[in-house]
């Protein structure tokens, strides 16, 4: 089986094998450069899960694998209060399955530089903490809880969620 992930970041790459292989051992996963066709930082889980579908949809027709996977990360606004989320979806010829991953809350000058300055979370947290491609390794997961989870476990979360009609289809059928 082989699976594709629609993007170059080594994390979502990792994260990908990592839950992939305890499902289909034997799989052969890999990355192409895609673009999500929506803003640099969704604003919306419709515009994420918008972003994710179209990452998913483009890997699967570039590389011709079984499955396509799309990752994509934004923001969504809850009340007064803006909140990262990750969204997963994976394609194969016949349909597509979904999993969101984490919302956690954001500080108000981060979001403030994303919404106002136009900038990418992890221009962001980098420059919040001093650090350089943050989104590369811990993610804003990392840096905002002290190291108690990063980027890569959430995108690992994300993808298990959508993983889930095809691990248990017999649950899902009409």
């Amino acid at each position: 089986m082989k699976i594709v992930v629609g993007s170059l970041n080594p994390l979502k790459l990792q994260a990908v094998e990592s839950v992939l292989r305890k499902v289909h051992p034997e799989c052969e996963c890999g990355a192409v450069k895609v673009e999500s066709g929506v803003s640099h930082t969704p604003l919306s889980n419709n515009e994420t899960i918008e972003g994710a579908r179209r990452r998913a949809a483009e890997a699967l027709k570039i590389s011709r694998a079984d499955w396509g996977v799309g990752l994509e990360g934004g923001l969504v606004r809850i009340g007064e209060t803006w909140f990262t989320s990750v969204w997963c979806v994976i394609r194969d010829n016949s349909r597509e399955t979904l999993g969101g991953g984490v919302h956690f809350q954001l500080p108000e000058s981060v979001v403030r530089e994303i919404i106002e300055g136009g900038r990418e979370m992890g221009e962001c947290m980098d420059s919040l903490t001093g650090l350089t491609l943050t989104k590369r390794k811990m993610g804003a997961e990392g840096v905002l809880t002290g190291g108690l989870i990063d980027r890569k476990t959430t995108f690992e979360n994300a993808i298990i969620y959508a993983l889930a009609p095809r691990i248990s289809q017999e649950y899902y059928i009409n």
